[in-house]
């Protein structure tokens, strides 16, 4: 029987249809492994740019400020963090006034993505004491960077017009222009 099946195995092998099916084989496992592979490239792309989108791996909201239980359990596990308060206010300038998105951020922000700004050398964030204006806002309030503006009880210096920032996203109800300044300038 099994010298049967090597002979009839020879004969199938000559006349070629084994060697077509072995081929139509080859080019399967070749395909599903290239979308395969090209699927999961995609899928990191996505996670990557969804990572950008947020300015982290994971944003947590909330209408109160962390507990510090909640920081130090962040900061024991090894995270980086970074925070940011927004709420809207008035930005008054010699010029004008104007209804702004007040964005202010740590010194950590952002965790992913860059900062794009009108002077490409400062990307780290403003720093205590400036703020950064969305280009609409500076041309609203007809200042530039070295001019100042009030904000609060805050007269504040404009240090960067900011062009992107990674986690902004397309939100239709943000109407008003952003403001970005350091969350230590927040309590003026």
């Amino acid at each position: 029987m099994i010298r049967l099946s090597w002979r009839l195995l020879g004969r199938e092998l000559r006349s070629g249809e084994l060697r077509l099916l072995f081929a139509a084989l080859v080019v399967a496992v070749a395909a599903v492994t290239a979308v395969g592979f090209f699927t999961e490239r995609v899928r990191l792309a996505l996670v990557q740019e969804a990572h950008q989108l947020l300015g982290g791996d994971l944003l947590l909201i909330a209408d109160h400020p962390w507990s510090a239980a909640t920081r130090d359990l962040a900061a024991r596990n090894g995270l980086q963090t970074a925070e940011n308060v927004l709420f809207p206010s008035m930005v008054l300038s010699a010029e004008g006034a104007q209804l702004a998105e007040i964005k202010a951020v740590s010194s950590s922000y952002p965790l992913r993505g860059r900062l794009v700004t009108a002077n490409p050398s400062e990307t780290a964030g403003p720093q205590p004491g400036t703020v950064w204006l969305e280009e609409r806002l500076a041309v609203a309030l007809r200042v530039q960077p070295g001019d100042a503006v009030q904000v609060g009880q805050r007269r504040l210096r404009v240090g960067n017009l900011l062009t992107l920032e990674p986690d902004r996203g397309v939100n239709f109800f943000a109407l008003a222009p952003r403001l970005m300044m350091h969350l230590d300038d927040l309590d003026g």
